[in-house]
C-alpha cells in the first residue's frame, strides 16, 4: 500500500500539517510521497497510489484562488507554495482518479465563519469520481500567518494513523503486503 499526499502552503503551517499526517501514515508502515502541488504532477493511471490525500489552506471560506494566493505573498518575503494550488491541480484530475481512495484536510481559522477549503476539495474529487475514506478534516491556526494551534501537529499525525487504518481496512487484500 502507498500513499501520496498533495498540499499546498502559504505560511507554511498547512505544509507542517501535511508533514504529520505523513509521519502518522508512516507510524503504521504506509509509505507516503509528500509533494507541494507545485511540483507533485499528476497521479499517474498506471500506478496510482492506493490512498491520495489532498490538503490545502482556507482562504476565503474555500480554496484558493490567484488572487488570494497572491494577497497572501505580499504578507511574506516567500510562501511555500509560489505558483498554482489545489484548485488548479483538481482541474487536471479528470479521468485519473475514479474509484480512488482519497482523504483530504484543510487548515483554517478558528470560528464558524472561516468556511473549508476540504469540503471543497472532498466535494470536487467525489465529483471526479474519487471514493472519500473518511471526513474532510480541518486544522486550526491562529491567523494568516502567526501557526498552528498547539495540539494540532499530533491531531494531525493521529489523523494519519486513522486514515492508514481506514485505508488498509478498504484495501484490496493483494495490496494490504505491499
Amino acid at each position: 500500500m502507498t500513499a501520496l499526499l498533495v498540499f499546498e502552503s502559504m505560511y507554511g503551517s498547512t505544509a507542517a500539517i501535511a508533514e504529520a499526517v505523513a509521519a502518522g501514515l508512516a507510524d503504521l508502515s504506509i509509505p507516503v510521497t509528500v509533494c507541494e502541488v507545485g511540483i507533485a504532477g499528476l497521479p499517474s493511471l498506471q500506478s496510482p497510489p492506493h490512498l491520495l490525500v489532498v490538503g490545502a489552506p482556507t482562504h476565503q471560506r474555500g480554496l484558493s484562488t490567484p488572487r488570494s494566493r497572491e494577497s497572501a505573498r505580499a504578507d511574506v518575503i516567500a510562501t511555500v507554495s509560489p505558483t498554482d494550488g489545489v484548485r488548479e491541480w483538481l482541474e487536471q484530475l479528470s479521468g485519473r482518479v475514479s474509484g480512488q481512495a482519497t482523504a483530504v484536510f484543510d487548515t483554517a481559522l478558528a470560528g464558524r465563519l472561516a468556511g473549508s477549503a476540504a469540503h471543497t476539495i472532498g466535494k470536487r474529487l467525489t465529483r471526479a469520481g474519487a471514493e472519500l475514506v473518511m471526513p474532510p478534516e480541518s486544522f486550526t491556526v491562529t491567523g494568516r500567518s502567526s501557526g498552528l494551534l498547539p495540539d494540532e501537529l499530533e491531531h494531525a499525525r493521529s489523523w494519519g494513523r486513522s486514515l492508514a487504518l481506514f485505508a488498509a481496512a478498504a484495501a484490496p487484500s493483494s495490496t494490504r503486503t505491499r
